[in-house]
């Protein structure tokens, strides 16, 4: 195998492992894309979810965010023991 054989096999590697590298990016972009939309969708839904509960049942939105913060204050002040 000649030196100019082996230059151009190691060009040709190269441009492959650069073209699959850029493929890999563009998924990559796109996967990303995809999660961020669907976390978007979720905290819309969650939103939404979360209004409907404080107008359909205030009392008990209240007691899970007293309760919520009840067990937040316990686990901080333990935490300083």
């Amino acid at each position: 195998m000649s030196e100019h054989d082996k230059s151009n096999g190691g060009r040709r590697v190269r441009a492959m492992a650069a073209e699959i590298g850029e493929t890999a990016r563009d998924q990559a972009e796109a996967a990303f894309e995809a999660a961020v939309e669907y976390a978007e969708d979720g905290f819309d839904e969650a939103y939404a979810f979360t209004k409907r509960q404080l107008r359909d049942r205030p009392l008990t939105v209240a007691g899970v965010a007293l309760g919520i913060g009840l067990l937040i204050g316990l686990a901080i002040s333990n935490g300083r023991r």
